[in-house]
């Protein structure tokens, strides 16, 4: 998915600069980057200048004709190609996330493109009882950091954070209020929907009475509200903000 955030185009002295465009990978899939249109023959140099979210820098440059042999040179990821324009990464991991940079020259001029790379990460989630018998739900291994909330809403929820070593996050939120039934909620950037589930407490019981059961027909209704009105409400956000960085 591609998505311009700013458009400038100016042109001095050969020199092309254009827009900076957002590319969303996800976490095990190859992400593919590229540089305009592809040149053909008429490319002199092709320089990728990488600057990655946790600070470290790569080059990735291609000559094709210097001292009348190709000349590659590469102290970025082995998981990185590029053929002419374009720089393919596969198996694409968050530590690929930051800003990436290309200088395409040619006899006609020098082109240059801004591509930020933003790696998403779905997280596993499963909502049990944990070893005290409370509802515990948890989004294992998602980047950026799943949201999770409850419902019915309690004051008393303890929620932990936990960065892994492959730069995802594990958020683990432990309801400790006294009810029949609870559900969790957990919204992340790479679920289409809200994920919820429902869990009776105690559950020793061997029956559920029909007072009970009401209650959870209701429940389920207003949980269909409250998702609806969560995504009416993320859709306006997102259309907002596709407005404020449009074209001005």
């Amino acid at each position: 998915m591609t998505v311009k955030v700013n458009e400038q185009c100016t042109k001095e002295a050969n020199l092309l600069i254009t827009d900076i465009t957002v590319v969303v990978g996800r976490r095990g899939n190859s992400s593919i980057l590229r540089c305009g249109d592809n040149p053909g023959d008429q490319i002199t140099s092709v320089i990728w200048m990488i600057h990655h979210k946790n600070n470290s820098q790569c080059l990735f440059s291609y000559a094709p004709y210097i001292k009348g042999r190709p000349q590659i040179y590469n102290n970025c990821s082995t998981r990185m190609t590029l053929i002419n324009v374009t720089l393919t990464i596969q198996n694409t991991q968050i530590s690929d996330g930051g800003k990436y940079t290309c200088d395409v020259s040619s006899p006609s001029g020098t082109f240059i493109k801004t591509i930020m790379l933003q790696v998403l990460a779905q997280p596993s989630v499963s909502l049990d009882r944990n070893s005290d018998g409370s509802p515990e739900c948890r989004a294992i291994g998602g980047f950026p950091a799943a949201e999770i909330f409850w419902i019915p809403h309690s004051d008393d929820i303890n929620k932990s954070e936990i960065k892994d070593l492959d730069d995802t996050w594990t958020v683990i939120s432990t309801y400790n209020y006294d009810r029949d039934y609870v559900a969790c909620f957990v919204s992340h950037p790479t679920f289409l929907n809200v994920w919820s589930q429902l869990i009776l407490l105690p559950g020793d019981h061997l029956y559920i009475s029909h007072h009970c059961i009401w209650r959870i027909i209701a429940f389920i209704i207003f949980s269909c509200v409250v998702i609806g009105l969560f995504l009416y409400n993320r859709y306006k956000s997102k259309k907002t903000t596709a407005n404020q960085d449009g074209p001005t």
